[in-house]
């Protein structure tokens, strides 16, 4: 960005001043500060602008201070959000690792009540989607607010601890559901304001990859906590040591995470400077605290959204049955309830080092949908071989049956892309926040659907289970390939819109677009990553 005159440095990003373009092509402008990003409002309204904007150049203009400004980011933003992660999975899956603990006994479940157990935390999380993320960006303090609802989740896993029958369960789990769903979508909007397109894939895999750690965690501390000798059960011991733990990491989330480059507090305005010009080139922005309806009907009326929310179902269906029932479906496979702990622990090494290399080579390759392949392909096979060699029930290969289940560990890398997918392709705060909160409505819709697919009546083989794991991945492969097309084809369309230009007009255009608040459909500069 050239610095113009001295009391005016910023005001190439400017949308409030009308470009000057020949012909018919587009122009944007702004009415108000109210209406751009806020970026633009701390750039224009900054006391010292033209010092920091000189301050922040010379960061971008030398290599050293910016590696060293990217690996602050890198560790003020990474180990808070990995933490986050890593609790939010753990937490929700308690109930698979203390379904072998006695929990099912203690609290006389019968029948179904184990599935819909599991079912209930997608509802409160469903029904919490909307009203959470509008209220986060009406706050638009995203890091006190997560803060605040990890505490509150954490004292309500403690909670299970205390639970004696379904009901209580119920009405815990529900509550864990609803505190939880403000997570993913606000770790999305965070990436999306600190990173660039090419590396928001691996920053994303970095607290994704928290997802399969959590199994080898939990695995651990299940196994150890199960050899207590004491008359409080194992399992209440459990829930209350993990919900403390949760409560005190949402206690350093509230102190120690920027709610946005604008708002963080242990940068230097010159490095805000530096880190919101060096996303510039994303061309979505970082927030805007006012709810703006065109945006929010506009994320209705794309079809590429309700793509992306199809995928998400699709590939939700299988975490929903697996999450839960992984522990149990070892138990089938010939294994004691013990062992089934501690084997559980292998296929959350898979799933590690599959979310780091999916997240890498995503970002090296700028290619999210060919690497999506590549982690739904072995959990297709996995799952067709547990139905080859268990296929009522009776295990006729017990080794082979132990490894299917450690290669079902790589699908989940494919949410955590799309997720990835939501932050480099979607513009406009208003319609990242509907995009987002659609995005996990439709994660809720699978894995309900995904408790329900593992029947009790048909224990021990969960035919029906195994089988929508090898349908909806499947079915996900196309899905993938239909999104790729669509984001080319966007892309083709925005260099026509742009062919009649000249580059001093693309050049002023795109600087106002930058920090306009405008959605990747209304921004004929935004490119799709396919």
């Amino acid at each position: 960005m050239s610095l113009e005159k001295k009391e005016d440095p910023f005001a190439a990003l400017d949308g409030r001043k009308a470009s000057v373009i020949s012909g018919d092509a587009p122009i944007t402008t702004v009415e108000s500060l109210n209406d751009a990003d806020e970026a633009l409002a701390f750039l224009e309204n900054h006391p010292r602008a033209f010092e920091i904007a000189e301050e922040g150049n010379a960061i971008l203009e030398d290599p050293v201070q910016l590696k060293k400004l990217i690996r602050k980011i890198d560790l003020t933003i990474a180990p808070l959000l990995a933490a986050v992660y890593f609790l939010q999975f753990l937490d929700k899956t308690t109930l698979s690792y203390t379904a072998v603990m006695g929990i099912r006994t203690d609290t006389h479940l019968v029948g179904q009540d184990y599935s819909d157990l599991s079912m209930l935390f997608y509802i409160g999380f469903l029904v919490a989607e909307f009203p959470t993320q509008y209220l986060a960006q009406h706050i638009s303090r995203l890091g006190l607010y997560l803060g605040v609802n990890i505490i509150i989740w954490g004292f309500v896993l403690g909670c299970h601890g205390a639970c004696t029958t379904f009901a209580g369960l119920s009405i815990a789990r529900t509550l864990l559901g609803i505190f939880e769903s403000c997570v993913a979508p606000i770790l999305v909007l965070i990436i999306a304001m600190w990173y660039k397109k090419e590396e928001q894939g691996r920053r994303v895999s970095w607290f994704y990859v928290c997802n399969s750690l959590t199994q080898i965690f939990g695995g651990f501390v299940a196994y150890g906590v199960s050899f207590a000798n004491t008359k409080f059960a194992s399992w209440r011991i459990f829930y209350i040591a993990i919900g403390g733990l949760t409560m005190i990491i949402g206690l350093l989330v509230a102190i120690y995470l920027p709610d946005s480059p604008v708002r963080a507090k242990r940068f230097t305005d010159a490095e805000k400077v530096a880190a919101l010009l060096r996303v510039k080139n994303n061309q979505s922005g970082t927030q805007n605290s006012r709810i703006k309806k065109d945006q929010v009907f506009e994320t209705f009326r794309d079809p590429r959204v309700w793509i992306i929310c199809l995928a998400t179902m699709l590939s939700s269906i299988p975490n929903g049955g697996l999450s839960n029932f992984s522990s149990i479906l070892l138990t089938t496979f010939g294994y004691t309830s013990q062992q089934a702990l501690i084997l559980n622990t292998p296929s959350g090494a898979v799933g590690a080092c599959c979310v780091l290399l999916v997240g890498w080579l995503s970002d090296k390759w700028r290619d999210r949908s060919i690497v999506m392949l590549i982690c739904i392909l072995p959990t297709i096979l996995g799952a067709g071989l547990m139905i080859g060699l268990d296929p009522n029930g009776i295990p006729k290969n017990k080794a082979g049956l132990l490894a299917a289940s450690f290669l079902t560990g790589t699908f989940g890398a494919a949410f955590m892309l799309l997720l990835a997918w939501n932050a480099s392709n979607i513009a406009g705060h208003s319609k990242k926040v509907t995009a987002n909160a659609l995005t996990l409505v439709a994660f809720c819709v699978g894995n309900i659907l995904g408790t329900q697919t593992f029947q009790q009546k048909q224990a021990p083989g969960y035919i029906s289970g195994k089988i929508s794991i090898v349908a909806t991945l499947s079915a996900l492969c196309f899905v993938v390939v239909v999104m790729r097309v669509w984001n080319d084809w966007l892309n083709r369309k925005n260099r026509r819109a742009l062919a009649g230009m000249s580059e001093e007009e693309k050049t002023e255009l795109r600087e106002k677009m930058a920090f306009a608040d405008q959605t990747d459909r209304s921004n004929v500069f935004f490119v799709y990553t396919h």
